[in-house]
């Protein structure tokens, strides 16, 4: 089971609040450079059942809001993967998650 280390979520400045809340997900203790080479192998069906319920209830989303994984979520190239919340607006939340 993973459990929730820390989360942080902020409001996104005002020009931004139209982006969709976004919820970027790490593992504790990975460096920069296993960060790099697991960006694209991340266990995403495991976040969405063991972590996303906690993050919603955090940020005050319903727990049934509609979740979706995005290998793009930051960005148009593949560095930055995540969940996009969709309805939600103007919010991000940086997790970082241990087992």
């Amino acid at each position: 089971m993973l459990k929730i280390k820390s989360l942080t979520h902020s409001e996104i400045d005002r020009r931004e609040r139209s982006r969709k809340t976004k919820v970027y997900i790490w593992p504790e203790g990975e460096n920069v450079i296993e960060n790099l080479q697991n960006r694209r192998s991340r266990p995403y069906s495991v976040y969405r059942k063991e972590v996303i319920p906690q993050v919603l209830a955090e940020l005050g989303i319903p727990a049934d809001a509609r979740v979706r994984w995005s290998q793009r979520a930051g960005c148009s190239c593949p560095c930055s993967p995540g969940f996009i919340i969709e309805g939600y607006y103007g919010r991000e939340a940086f997790v970082t998650v241990t087992e």
